[in-house]
C-alpha cells in the first residue's frame, strides 16, 4: 500500500508507515510512534486533524465512520481517515499533524 509521513508542525517527521486498507492513519501513526491525540475518536471533534500535504487523491476521508464536522478542503480528521484501498504501491501520502 501506500507510504504515510506523518511531520509535526515544524516539519519535524514523526512517524513513517507503510498502510493498512482497514484502520485509520491516525491509529497507524499512534503505532509508528507519532502521538497524534484522539478525543472522541468518531470524526466529531478537531484533537486529530492533520493537513494533507500531499496524496490527498489516496485519502478516503470517512473510510472508518462518517465525518460529522466540517474541516477545510485540505484536511482530514485522522481517526475516521483512511488510505483507499485501491492507492497505488510505494505513493507517499503525507500529513501535518497539528497538534503534535
Amino acid at each position: 500500500m501506500a507510504k504515510v509521513v506523518i511531520t509535526d508542525h515544524t516539519g519535524t517527521q514523526a512517524a513513517a508507515f507503510d498502510s493498512v486498507a482497514d484502520e485509520s492513519v491516525g491509529s497507524q501513526a499512534q503505532d509508528a510512534g507519532a502521538p497524534i491525540p484522539f478525543s472522541c475518536g468518531v470524526g466529531a471533534c478537531r484533537t486529530c486533524v492533520c493537513t494533507v500535504k500531499k496524496g490527498k487523491e489516496y485519502l478516503d476521508r470517512a473510510a472508518i465512520g462518517p465525518q460529522h464536522i466540517d474541516v477545510e478542503e485540505d484536511e482530514i480528521l485522522s481517526c475516521i481517515c483512511g488510505v483507499k484501498a485501491d492507492a497505488p504501491e510505494g505513493v507517499e501520502i503525507e500529513l501535518l499533524a497539528e497538534n503534535l
